[in-house]
């Protein structure tokens, strides 16, 4: 099939050759077909030898699920937790106690509540609930213990 000449001309305005020397003008780009238009980074990374244009984040494994609401709630919900000191850190295996930085996690989960009120389903909405209420009275109770 014989491509026709439409007068659309690409110029690779890239600073760097594929073999990563600094090119001396923008002109200078190389004969041959362009990549498509729109194409991801990944994409182009795929045809220079595989390598992803976006590197996976350090400890994310493909197997793992995606992050849906109820991921977050338990997320933050056990972030709390741990910022009222009622389980250890996981880094350094040491109960920490952040009673502010606590209420204002529990704050960000009303803000959730009150902002998807409506648009979640129902198993949703008791989830969010039951953390909510159970956060609140684990705060009131951490709050109150004087630790010695």
């Amino acid at each position: 099939m014989a491509e026709e000449d439409s007068g659309f001309r690409v110029a690779d305005r890239r600073k760097f050759t594929e073999d990563e020397e600094l090119r001396d003008s923008p002109e200078e780009a190389p004969g041959g077909p362009a990549s498509p238009a729109g194409a991801s980074g990944a994409a182009r990374g795929q045809e220079r030898g595989g390598e992803s244009a976006t590197p996976p984040i350090v400890g994310q494994d493909s197997r793992e699920s995606k992050m849906d609401f109820p991921t977050l709630v338990v997320s933050l919900t056990t972030t709390a937790m741990l910022q009222m000191g009622l389980v250890p850190n996981p880094a350094t295996q040491k109960v920490e106690k952040n009673l502010p930085a606590a209420r204002q996690t529990i704050e960000i989960l009303e803000i959730l509540k009150d902002k998807t009120q409506g648009n979640l389903k129902p198993d949703e909405t008791r989830l969010l609930d039951r953390c909510l209420h159970d956060l609140k009275m684990s705060f009131v109770q951490s709050s109150q213990r004087v630790t010695l």
